[in-house]
């Protein structure tokens, strides 16, 4: 059985998204396999290191997916994992440190696991943090070193870096984890945002659930996993679904000031080299790995621009966006201010709504309905068009 199926399949019974503990074991095997395996570009090597954000509402059911990736990776004891709050400073010289695996062996490269329940609190508030990440993530541009020189500090060398990254969040929290220079300074395009709204199926677990979870089997593939080495190679289906779908999609033009749709393309790949991996040691990218790569990456996507969309500096930031996606996701496109005002208590209150729908409204975003002594805020179709045509770029 594919063994990302056998972790979803052993939390089956967990409230949690199924699309969470999908994510949490991608992770998992981005972790593990490192820069041992890679795709030739032929002008780079493309490694399989994941960034990816968990996001719900609170008590979204987040905690325990990025729990069970945690104790994967460590079980396996190949890499290693950082988790609890440090600075970026920190966690630069933890990965320049040799670590040691265990039987003797001593893992000497920078390469390791960041993992955290909580994103806004992993990292201490540095404007410099995900910045850092961003340049690190990219594995090929530093085969050899690289290198952290400051004024202040010794320089920090890290040999051969190569980053894995699990968080969770929530909307509300994501600003915070999330600044705005990160947005569209490249960190979002280099990270799949797996939102979930949906409402879980209820389960006290009060009894025991038919479905359990074995972490120590479970984490024995990941060690088989890790002794791979070498380069992915393309099945002619394989290689013929990829460009089937890449060429339209580098050729649309969309909105999307992340940057995400132009790095869609090494993202798709990356996720196929871990379903390939969850399918067997075979190094392979076929025509079943692509098409699922494709899939979830392509939910991402919408995820992103979701949680991102009103994204500024300004204080009505976060209210404006909460409006926007109340107007985007009603089936009419349109919401009572009351409504807004019941369900958001505490976000905003009458006189910043107001503010809020004025400046949409002069922005030719909606339109301000009177509705008896209420009001009605209704998504233009121009505006609504935007997204839609987002929407079409990875359909």
């Amino acid at each position: 059985m594919n063994w990302i199926k056998r972790v979803t399949d052993s939390y089956q019974d967990n409230e949690a998204p199924e699309r969470f503990f999908y994510w949490a074991a991608l992770c998992a095997l981005s972790a593990i396999a490192r820069k041992k395996v890679y795709l030739d570009k032929f002008q780079y090597k493309l490694y399989p290191n994941i960034f990816a954000f968990l996001i719900a509402g609170s008590g979204g059911r987040k905690g325990l997916p990025v729990w069970v990736a945690r104790k994967l990776v460590e079980k396996a004891h190949c890499t290693r994992v950082i988790y609890g709050r440090a600075s970026i400073q920190r966690i630069i010289q933890e990965l320049g440190k040799p670590y040691p695996l265990g039987d003797g062996v001593t893992l000497r490269d920078a390469q390791g696991f960041l993992v955290s329940g909580e994103l806004a609190a992993f990292l201490v508030k540095d404007p410099d943090a995900l910045t850092i990440l961003t340049d690190i993530y990219d594995t090929h541009s530093y085969e050899d070193f690289w290198i952290n020189s400051l004024k202040s500090t010794d320089t920090d060398k890290l040999r051969s870096p190569c980053l894995t990254l699990l968080g969770a969040t929530n909307e509300d929290h994501f600003a915070e984890a999330v600044p705005n220079s990160a947005v569209g300074g490249g960190f979002i395009a280099r990270t799949f945002i797996v939102l979930s709204n949906e409402k879980c199926v209820p389960n006290s677990l009060t009894d025991p659930p038919e479905n359990t979870a074995d972490i120590e089997s479970l984490s024995e593939y990941l060690m088989e996993i890790a002794t791979l080495e070498g380069e992915f190679k393309w099945t002619d289906k394989g290689k013929k679904l990829y460009n089937e779908w890449y060429y339209p999609h580098i050729s649309k033009s969309y909105f999307d000031p992340t940057g995400t749709m132009k790095r869609l393309g090494d993202q798709v790949l990356k996720v196929a080299m871990l379903v390939s991996l969850s399918e067997g040691p075979s190094l392979e990218l076929d025509e079943q790995c692509i098409f699922e790569a494709i899939t979830v990456s392509e939910a991402c996507v919408l995820g992103m621009q979701q949680v991102t969309m009103g994204s500024g500096r300004h204080a009505m930031t976060a209210g404006t966006r909460i409006v926007v996606r109340e107007l985007v996701l009603n089936p009419m496109h349109q919401v009572d201010k009351a409504i807004l005002l019941q369900r958001y208590i505490g976000q905003f209150d009458d006189f910043d709504l107001t503010r809020i729908a004025e400046t949409l409204q002069a922005a030719n975003v909606i339109d301000i309905i009177p509705h008896g002594k209420e009001m009605v805020y209704k998504m233009k179709a121009s505006a609504l068009a935007v997204y839609q045509d987002f929407k079409k770029a990875v359909q």
